[in-house]
C-alpha cells in the first residue's frame, strides 16, 4: 500500500514537472493565450453591459468627442457648462489615436475592444520584468502576468467605461519600468533609453495626473542610481506637463462667457467641491478643500500635516488601502521604493472627499495598478532572494558555494502559486464585475421598454438624459445630463428628455421632486411612459 501511494505520488510529481516544462518551453504561446482570454472575457463583459443599458455616463465624454471629430468638429462635447471641448476637461492628446479606428468602425464596441486590449497588453512588460527578476524564469514571468490579469481592480477599471484614455498609460508605464530595470542591471543601451523616454511621453498624453507618476520614475531612477539621463527627463517633462496642462492648456479651452467660480468651500476635512468646480482647473478643483492652486494645495499638505493625515487615514480609506494590497498578498510593502510609482494616484485618492476615489471598483485606481503590481513583483523577488541566501551553504574554507536549488526553486513555485491563488480568490470575493454584470441586469420587460422609448427620439435631436440611458443614445452632437446642476448646461437646451425615474441622482434630497416639477411645467409634455421610464418633449411654444 505504501509503495503504491509512493508510486502514485511520484507519477503525479513527474506529470507536474513535465507540464511545467512544456509551459515554459511554450511561454510565448501561453502568454498570448492569457492575453487573448482576458481580451475576450472583458470585451464580452463590456459589450454585454452596453447592450443591456448598464454602461454609465463617463462614456459620453470620450465617445462624443471622438465621434464629433470624425464629423469635422474637433473633440467637441456638449454636456458641460464651462467648455465645448474635451481639452477643457483634461489635456488628452492620446484620444486622437483611436479616432481613425472609430471612423472605420463607428460604434461603442470599437471603444470596448480598445479598452480590453490596452489593459491586457500590460501583461507583456509584466512578463519580462518578472522573468528578469526571477533569474530568467519564464514560468515566473507567466505567473506574474497571470497575477496582473487577475488583479481585481484591473477588471473593475476595464469594465467601468469603454475606453478611458488613461488605460493606455498602464502598459506604457509598465513598459517604461522594464527598460529602467534593464538600466539598473547594467544591461541598457541607447535604444532602451529612447524606449524608456518614449513610453513615458506616450503615458503623459493620456491624462494630466499621469504626469505625477512619470515624475516618480525620475525619483526611482535616482534612488537606484542609474544615471542622470534616466532621472532628469521624467522629472522635468512630468512636472512641466502637469503645470502646462492645469494652468495653461485646459483653462484656454474654457468658454469665453464662462464665469469661473472660486472661493472657500470649508475646512481641510470637509466641504463641497461642486460649489466651485471646475475653478481654475477641473483636476485641481476636486481638492479645493486644500487650496485653489497646486502650490496652495502643496502648502496645506506641508503646513498642516496633522489635519491632512486625519483626512487621509479615516477608517474607510485605510480599508481601501488594505483592499488594494490584499490581492497582492501585501507584497508591495516589501518594495517601498518601487511603490513610489503608486504614491501620487494613491495620495490623490486619499486626499479626496469623493467616495468614488476610495473604492477598488472605480476607474480612479487605474494609475495605482502599475505601481502596486511592480512593487509586488520586486517585493516577491526580494523575498525569494532572501530565501535563496538561507538555502546557501559555504564550506569551511569559505570558497565553494553550494546552492540547494531544489529547495529554493520549490519555495519560489509555492510563493507564486500562493499569490495567484490569493489574487484569483479576491477577484471573486470582490464581486467580479463581468459576473455581476451578467447576473444582475435589467428585466427583459424593462429592456424592451428602453428600446421602444429610445426609438421615439430622433437621432439628430438634442437630448437630456439620465446616466445609464445616455450611452445607448449616442452618437449625438448635443446631449445633456439629467438632472443638471451648476456644472451642466440647463436642460432647456434639449428638445427631448429621456429619464429613468429610478436613477440614483433623482433619489437625492436635492432632486427628489425633479420629475414632478417637469410634469407640472407647461414647458414639457409627456409623449411616452412605461416601466418607470419617461420621454418628454419641449412644447412648440418653447423651441
Amino acid at each position: 500500500m505504501t509503495r503504491a501511494l509512493a508510486s502514485h505520488h511520484e507519477y503525479f510529481k513527474t506529470g507536474i514537472v513535465q507540464l511545467l516544462a512544456t509551459i515554459e518551453r511554450r511561454a510565448g504561446l501561453t502568454l498570448a493565450a492569457l492575453i487573448a482570454l482576458y481580451i475576450a472575457i472583458l470585451f464580452f463583459g463590456l459589450t454585454f453591459k452596453y447592450l443591456h443599458w448598464a454602461q454609465g455616463y463617463d462614456q459620453i465624454d470620450y465617445q462624443q468627442s471622438i465621434w464629433n471629430t470624425t464629423q469635422g468638429r474637433f473633440l467637441e462635447i456638449s454636456h458641460y457648462r464651462h467648455t465645448d471641448h474635451l481639452w477643457g476637461m483634461d489635456f488628452i492628446p492620446a484620444i486622437l489615436l483611436v479616432v481613425p479606428f472609430y471612423a472605420l468602425f463607428p460604434s461603442a464596441l470599437t471603444l470596448n475592444f480598445f479598452q480590453a486590449l490596452f489593459m491586457a497588453l500590460g501583461a507583456l512588460p509584466v512578463y519580462g520584468i518578472a522573468r528578469d527578476r526571477f533569474g530568467g524564469s519564464r514560468l515566473a514571468g507567466l505567473g506574474w502576468a497571470g497575477v496582473y490579469l487577475l488583479y481585481p481592480s484591473l477588471w473593475f477599471v476595464t469594465m467601468s467605461a469603454p475606453w478611458q484614455p488613461r488605460t493606455l498609460a498602464i502598459p506604457a508605464l509598465l513598459g517604461a519600468f522594464f527598460f529602467l530595470q534593464r538600466a539598473a542591471n547594467g544591461r541598457a543601451n541607447a535604444r532602451d533609453w529612447v524606449a524608456y523616454v518614449g513610453l513615458l511621453a506616450l503615458a503623459l498624453t493620456t491624462r494630466t495626473d499621469v504626469s505625477l507618476v512619470v515624475t516618480m520614475f525620475g525619483f526611482l531612477a535616482a534612488l537606484w542610481r542609474v544615471g542622470w539621463r534616466w532621472v532628469l527627463p521624467p522629472v522635468l517633462i512630468g512636472l512641466a506637463w502637469f503645470h502646462l496642462s492645469t494652468s495653461v492648456v485646459v483653462p484656454s479651452f474654457y468658454r469665453p462667457d464662462y464665469q469661473m467660480r472660486e472661493g472657500d468651500i470649508g475646512g481641510v476635512t470637509e466641504g463641497d467641491y461642486t460649489e466651485i468646480w471646475p475653478g481654475k482647473s477641473p483636476q485641481l478643483a476636486y481638492y479645493s478643500h486644500l487650496g485653489d492652486s497646486a502650490g496652495a494645495i502643496l502648502w496645506t499638505i506641508v503646513s498642516r500635516p496633522v489635519d491632512v493625515l486625519r483626512l487621509m487615514l479615516t477608517p474607510d480609506k485605510v480599508e481601501y488601502l488594505f483592499l488594494m494590497l490584499l490581492p497582492l498578498a501585501l507584497l508591495p510593502l516589501l518594495a517601498p521604493d518601487v511603490a513610489l510609482l503608486a504614491a501620487p494616484p494613491l495620495a490623490m485618492n486619499l486626499l479626496s472627499l469623493r467616495p468614488f476615489q476610495i473604492t477598488v471598483r472605480e476607474q480612479y485606481q487605474a494609475l495605482v495598478i502599475p505601481g502596486l503590481i511592480l512593487a509586488a513583483i520586486i517585493g516577491a523577488a526580494r523575498l525569494w532572494g532572501w530565501w535563496q541566501a538561507r538555502s546557501t551553504v559555504i564550506d569551511q574554507r569559505g570558497v565553494s558555494v553550494i546552492r540547494r536549488n531544489n529547495r529554493a526553486s520549490r519555495t519560489a513555485y509555492v510563493l507564486m502559486i500562493g499569490v495567484i491563488g490569493i489574487v484569483a480568490a479576491t477577484n471573486l470575493a470582490y464581486r467580479n464585475p463581468v459576473a455581476t454584470t451578467v447576473l444582475y441586469r435589467e428585466t427583459p420587460e424593462r429592456l424592451a421598454a428602453m428600446e421602444r422609448l429610445a426609438a421615439l427620439i430622433p437621432p439628430d435631436a438634442s437630448l437630456g438624459v439620465t446616466s445609464f440611458l445616455a450611452p445607448r443614445m449616442m452618437p449625438r452632437r448635443f446631449i445633456y445630463y439629467v438632472p443638471p446642476d451648476e456644472s451642466f448646461p440647463p436642460i432647456e437646451r434639449a428638445e427631448y428628455l429621456f429619464i429613468d425615474t429610478r436613477a440614483a441622482a433623482l433619489r437625492t434630497d436635492r432632486h427628489r421632486d425633479f420629475v414632478q416639477r417637469l410634469r407640472e411645467s407647461d414647458r414639457w409634455q409627456v409623449i411616452a411612459e412605461e416601466q418607470d421610464l419617461l420621454v418628454m418633449r419641449q412644447t412648440p411654444d418653447n423651441p
